[in-house]
């Protein structure tokens, strides 16, 4: 009955957690060779940074919009292309303790490909590799009087990039494509910090900082929704977590 899946997508997303990354989507999702996919997606992600040296505890949320366009290599692989924008606010990214919102949106692509390399009665599996770049830069910045001296910080977060391969177990159950499975993933952005004071100077610290860990789970529903009409629910658990949906349709 469609209400048994129903019950799986409303008790995945209840354990994962109550927020709306990118998609990667199933391994098989009805494309043959040759068919052309168009999508819109929206995502939430709360990702957690290295806790050593400066900006220890550094954690990132980002809101993402998308559209992409996919087509069929096979009857078995499909790539895509994607381009969006997305928010930054963090925690723990400044000196003077203050919670920094990005003050603009920063373009982004991902190109992915995803493939099948076992078809059975039951259970599909194959593989699948993303990576996205993020353009330009965004910054915060407050004023604060410490004492008689007035104190400005400036933070930028630049040149954010995330890489992610693993492997899916894919299954149909009522008409959905239930699929996950474990993945390596790898995030790494610039972040600086410029203070500066009317007697004190300039104090500047920068690095580059990676995402805590590698490796995590990806667990996602794609349901049909009419004729070549598809919605991806989906979730991984990495540092954090992120939740995201896509609509595709299918020519």
């Amino acid at each position: 009955m469609r209400k048994s899946a129903l019950l799986v997508i409303v008790a995945l997303f209840l354990f994962v957690s109550p927020a709306l990354s990118a998609s990667i989507g199933p391994i098989q999702s009805r494309v043959s060779a040759g068919d052309a996919i168009f999508g819109l997606g929206y995502s939430f992600t709360d990702s957690r940074w290295e806790e050593k040296g400066s900006f220890s505890n550094l954690e990132i949320q980002q809101n993402r919009f998308f559209g992409q366009a996919g087509y069929g290599l096979s009857d078995r692989w499909v790539t895509y292309l994607r381009a969006g924008i997305s928010t930054y606010d963090a925690d723990n990214a400044t000196q003077l303790d203050f919670n920094f919102q990005g003050e603009n949106v920063v373009p982004f692509v991902t190109v992915g490909i995803n493939g099948l390399f076992f078809e059975g009665e039951v259970l599909s599996i194959g593989p699948f590799i993303q990576g996205s770049y993020y353009f330009g830069e965004n910054e915060d910045s407050q004023k604060f009087l410490i004492g008689a001296q007035s104190v400005k910080e400036t933070v930028t977060l630049d040149n954010m990039w995330e890489a992610r391969a693993g492997l899916e177990f894919q299954m149909e159950l009522e008409g959905a494509q239930l699929y996950g499975g474990p993945m390596y993933y790898i995030s790494r952005t610039d972040i600086n910090s410029n203070v500066v004071g009317l007697s004190t100077g300039t104090a500047t610290l920068g690095k580059t900082v990676e995402e805590e860990n590698n490796f995590g789970m990806v667990f996602g529903v794609q349901w049909n929704l009419m004729e070549d009409v598809t919605l991806d629910l989906e979730a991984q658990l990495r540092s954090a977590y992120d939740i995201g949906l896509v609509l595709n349709k299918r020519f």
